[in-house]
C-alpha cells in the first residue's frame, strides 16, 4: 500500500507519460498505414443488436487525479455527453470479458484486449486513502448499482479478468464508451 500523495508524485507523472507516448506512437502509425487509426484500434461489442465503442483512454480528474468513486462516476459520466461518451453497463463490460481475448502486458504493466484496446493497470484508492496494486492490477466502474451501497465493477490481474462489486467509496479507473450511430 502507497498513500495517495506519495502515488501522484511517484506514479502519476509515469502513467500519463506513457499515455501521451502511446498516444504519439499510435498518431505516427496512423500517418503510415492507410487504415484509419480509429478503425484499427477501436473494439465495438455488439450487445442485443446494439453497437458499443470502448473510448481510446481512461478519463482523469482536472487535478489529475484517475480515480473516481462510484457516486463521482455515475454523476460526471452517468449520462451521455455532447458526443455520447457515458459509462458502460455491467453488461457491456461483461460482454468484453467474455469475447475478447485477453493478455496482460508486463513491460507497460496494462491489460489489452484483442490487441485494440488498451487499460492501464492503475490500482485503485481504497476508502481509507491508500493507493494499492498499482501496475499488477485494473478496476474499472461500471455504471450499475448493486444494491445502495455497492456498485459493479470490471477488474483484471495478470491472468485473469472479472467482475465484481464493492462499496462505492473505492476509487477506481473510468473507462468510458458510446453507442455507435
Amino acid at each position: 500500500m502507497i498513500d495517495y500523495k506519495t502515488f501522484k508524485k511517484g506514479y502519476l507523472n509515469e502513467w500519463v507519460d506513457r499515455s501521451q507516448a502511446a498516444r504519439k506512437a499510435a498518431e505516427e502509425l496512423a500517418k503510415k498505414d492507410t487504415t484509419s487509426l480509429r478503425d484499427k484500434y477501436r473494439i465495438i461489442l455488439t450487445l442485443d443488436d446494439k453497437q458499443v465503442e470502448f473510448k481510446g483512454e481512461n478519463e482523469i480528474k482536472p487535478d489529475g487525479d484517475p480515480y473516481f468513486t462510484y457516486n463521482e462516476a455515475v454523476e460526471r459520466f452517468g449520462q451521455p455527453d455532447k458526443d455520447g461518451w457515458r459509462l458502460p453497463t455491467y453488461e457491456e463490460l461483461e460482454a468484453l470479458r467474455k469475447n475478447y481475448p485477453y493478455k496482460f502486458d508486463e513491460e507497460g504493466k496494462q491489460g489489452i484486449f484483442d490487441n485494440r484496446l488498451y487499460l492501464p493497470m492503475a490500482g485503485y484508492r481504497h476508502c481509507d486513502g491508500g493507493v494499492y496494486d498499482v501496475g499488477s492490477d485494473g478496476f474499472y466502474w461500471s455504471s450499475t448499482p448493486e444494491g445502495s451501497e455497492k456498485a459493479w465493477y470490471f477488474c483484471f490481474y495478470s491472468d485473469s479478468v472479472h467482475i465484481y462489486s464493492d462499496h462505492r467509496c473505492f476509487g477506481l479507473s473510468v473507462h468510458l464508451v458510446r453507442d455507435v450511430k
